[in-house]
């Protein structure tokens, strides 16, 4: 996945890094290297992977359409505050949660069965942990509210760029996102300090 190589340099540099404080060597903190290249589709309102040359699938039908902003998701190992057992789809390019062990509701195919779970693996890798801050548990101030877990497939939606009845759609049946039991999460732009 993207930033693999980036974030391996960022934190190989950090952690060889001394600082001399008062006569006393510091090691530097870890570096956080949240992995961009992550869109939201102007369709199904989901939040999916742009950088892997695929526009995955689609449950308003046909591919992904990206909404032109680059949003970071942090991986467990970037630490900082926040919910892990979030995992990408390498069907239909979905961020989607597994820490209450369901596999949610692909739109793409398998076996010739639309509908059917999440896969935690792609053509050429195999998902990360991700781990998403929310509006009570988060590493700052900033970033932007109003993400949502859908119980009925699994995936994190926006719920604030659309209305809650028309503007997204949720491959478990077609029909608009479930808010039922989700927390407010939080996503920060890439190259954003807030």
């Amino acid at each position: 996945m993207a930033n693999i190589g980036r974030r391996a340099a960022l934190r190989l540099a950090a952690g060889a890094s001394l600082a001399t404080l008062g006569g006393f060597a510091v090691t530097a903190q870890p570096a956080h290297a949240a992995q961009h290249l992550w869109g939201t589709c102007t369709r199904c309102r989901i939040l999916w992977f742009t950088g892997n040359g695929t526009r995955g699938s689609c449950p308003a039908g046909d591919v992904h359409h990206f909404l032109g902003i680059d949003w970071m998701v942090k991986t467990i190992e970037d630490g900082g505050a926040g919910q892990p057992g979030w995992r990408w789809c390498g069907r239909c390019q979905a961020l989607w949660f597994f820490g209450n062990s369901t596999f949610g509701a692909c739109p793409a195919p398998r076996d010739g069965q639309p509908g059917t779970g999440h896969w935690t693996i792609g053509a050429n890798a195999t998902s990360a942990n991700y781990v998403l801050e929310d509006i009570t548990n988060r590493d700052r101030p900033g970033g932007f509210s109003g993400w949502r877990f859908c119980v009925k497939c699994n995936g994190l939606w926006d719920a604030v760029s659309n209305s809650l009845y028309t503007g997204n759609v949720c491959p478990s049946d077609r029909q608009p996102h479930s808010l039922w039991g989700s927390g407010n999460y939080v996503l920060r732009r890439f190259g954003s300090t807030r």
